[in-house]
């Protein structure tokens, strides 16, 4: 460890901005006298980064803490000895809040450089993503091996700096969760520049003809789950276990060889690439998808309170019971089946025209679906802007209006025309059939008919960073899509999901590798026996990550297969709801030791500070070294005090 200076201690005249409460230093020298100005006031100095993270864990514990933002100290300079120096504050790549050109990615492709892995999204902060073990789904390749320095500003306001295979501390600080002073600085030592290939294909799971072996052990030809995570390079799948579903979409790449570049994919250098989409296109956009998608889950999770408001009790007691019977036969199949279809071959199918619409069912009355930004605005600065703060926030609200009220003028009208209620959904729905023939009984009685036409509307800023689709390519099969493209772009499969339509709060358990067939058939069966209750209307994650040498992280010493559960933050729903929903999931897989990811929800109880200490060998070496570098726990919020049991 090299402490090169201690730096200035006067109190900063950086200026506080007075909406976000934030301050934005421009320098390690203002970074260290914002850390002397919370000793001053015992208070705690955090950074906020781009706000993924579950909101506690970047909150400090206060109005008179010191947080700051390094939107202000994002440079990267490429050193002669071929490392890259790149300031905490610097984004990692597309999507990001900033422009595209100052993002740690392009410059590095311009250079003909890149990192050998990455994780789902790139708008994370580099400091933030690497100080929380974030990693990408490979055992062969990791984010964190390219990193060879760090520097910091400790608790008490001095710089100091570690190197990979000279300081024994840097495995120490690297993954730190902020708790042993301001990240200032990562250095990498970059893989040449690559393009990678791969596809994505969804998978019935009673399907025979599946080339993985999702829960068994595998046989000549047909690896099980945990030889396929181990050969492939980069890979993650997305399991819909609910009933009248069950099926595992499989993302897999590769690095791209010289025999596989061709006269259609064009040559090294000059890619003529075709991009992977994570939603179907509909009009030339990914948008539509993300909306319907939005639209589904508020409307899944807040119809009990929406049908509260219908005055009439019997109307209210059928529609409630209808719905009970149609959600998950038909309304859920219906809407997984939008984004996940099963491949069932190569030929790409006709479209069939939709049956006709029951007569007196509909009236041709026109409505307008809005969804508006919800302004409750939790906790501080940019963590109520980031990620962090939309989903704790609720995500969008829901709106029904007349054509004739005028949309806000931030709003914009997504639909060029509208939705067909019946044609678009409804006749489309698995055995919907055996059950409209009620509805429109109901309907009847009481003299009232469904409008069938609906315009969308969204806020404007949601469309930004999320592009059209070049509609020109040929169509692939239903259920398998294969792509080639840049390594910065692809790789990070989920960059076009908009934090503002789906809002997703996530809980994630590593587990070492050899027990993924056990967790595999655990998980299953208690997707059986559990019913909707334990699968919910989202997906779960498998993917893996290589083992790590860093004290903190995860799969340190271990290679690891992780249970990434997502949780739909809507409206309707708490945080108690949330938790216990996940509390399924800790008290299923505790007796596999799983360590889970620190940027996402944790366990409590006795999953707590002394189960953690049991999971991690260095955990005492880490709780000692982050004391000596902050003695006054200046970086320490209650949550990290709660979480690793800290006095």
């Amino acid at each position: 460890m090299t402490v090169a200076r201690e730096l200035s201690s006067r109190l900063p005249s950086i200026q506080q901005d007075q909406q976000t409460g934030l301050y934005h230093p421009k320098s390690e020298e203002e970074i260290a006298q914002l850390v002397q100005l919370a000793l001053a006031n015992q208070s705690v100095a955090r950074v906020i980064g781009s706000g993924h993270s579950v909101l506690a864990a970047i909150a400090a514990d206060s109005l008179y803490s010191v947080v700051m933002s390094l939107d202000q100290y994002r440079g990267v300079t490429f050193n002669a000895d071929g490392t890259v120096t790149v300031q905490a504050g610097c984004y990692l790549g597309q999507n990001a809040p900033g422009p595209w050109e100052d993002t740690l990615f392009y410059q590095l492709e311009q250079k003909g450089l890149a990192v050998p892995d990455m994780g789902g999204i790139t708008h994370q902060a580099v400091g933030g993503f690497s100080v929380m073990g974030c990693s990408g789904g490979s055992l062969q390749y990791a984010y964190t091996d390219s990193i060879v320095g760090i520097t910091l500003v400790d608790g008490q306001g001095v710089r100091r700096s570690y190197t990979r295979g000279k300081d024994p501390e840097f495995e120490g600080v690297l993954v730190s969760m902020g708790l042993m002073g301001i990240i200032t600085s990562i250095t990498f030592q970059p893989n040449a520049r690559f393009d990678i290939i791969g596809n994505e294909t969804c998978y019935a799971l009673n399907d025979v003809n599946c080339p993985i072996d999702f829960f068994g052990p595998g046989s000549p030809g047909k690896p099980s789950l945990e030889q396929f995570l181990r050969q492939t390079e980069y890979t993650r799948l997305l399991w819909w276990p609910q009933k009248g579903v069950e099926r595992i979409v499989v993302w897999q790449a590769r690095r791209m060889k010289a025999e596989d570049y061709n006269a259609f994919t064009g040559t090294p250098g000059n890619l003529n690439p075709k991009q992977y989409r994570e939603f179907p296109v509909i009009l030339g956009s990914q948008i539509p998808a993300q909306i319907a998608a939005s639209l589904f889950y508020q409307l899944s999770a807040g119809w009990p309170v929406l049908i509260n408001l219908i005055q009439d009790e019997l109307v209210r007691d059928l529609v409630q019971e209808l719905i009970e019977l149609t959600y998950g036969p038909c309304i859920l199949p219906f809407v997984i089946n939008l984004f996940a279809p099963v491949y069932t071959g190569d030929t790409v199918p006709p479209g069939s025209p939709a049956p006709e619409a029951p007569q007196g069912m509909f009236s041709d009355e026109v409505r307008v679906v809005e969804l508006e930004r919800n302004t409750g605005t939790p906790g501080q600065g940019a963590a109520s802007a980031g990620s962090a703060g939309r989903r704790a926030a609720g995500g969008p609200r829901l709106r029904l209006r007349h054509p004739d009220a005028g949309a806000p003028m931030d709003s914009t009208r997504v639909t060029s025309v509208p939705v067909d209620l019946w044609k678009d959904v409804l006749a489309r729905m698995p055995d919907a059939s055996t059950h409209l023939p009620r509805l429109q009984s109901l309907l009847s009685e009481h003299g009232l008919k469904l409008p069938r036409y609906y315009h969308i509307h969204v806020p404007s800023d949601v469309l930004q960073g999320l592009p059209a689709v070049d509609v020109t390519q040929p169509q692939d099969p239903v259920g398998k899509q294969p792509f080639w493209d840049y390594w910065y772009r692809s790789l990070p499969m989920d960059n076009d999901v908009s934090d503002f339509l789906m809002p997703t709060e996530f809980t994630e358990l590593w587990i070492p590798l050899d027990k993924t067939q056990e967790v595999m058939n655990k998980l299953r069966d208690f997707y059986e026996q559990g019913g909707l209750g334990a699968t919910g209307s989202y997906s779960c994650e498998i993917y893996a990550a290589k083992a790590s040498d860093l004290w903190m992280s995860p799969a340190y010493q271990q290679d690891v297969v992780r249970v990434d559960v997502f949780w739909f933050h809507d409206l309707f729903r708490d945080e108690d709801a949330l938790r216990a929903f996940y509390q399924q999931y800790w008290d299923l897989l505790k007796e596999y030791g799983f360590r889970p990811h620190w940027a996402k929800y944790l366990p409590d109880g006795d999953m707590g500070p002394e189960y953690l200490a049991q999971r991690y060998p260095r955990w005492t070496q880490f709780l000692e070294l982050r004391a000596r570098l902050d003695p006054q726990g200046v970086f320490v919020s209650p949550y990290w005090r709660s979480v690793l049991g800290i006095s």
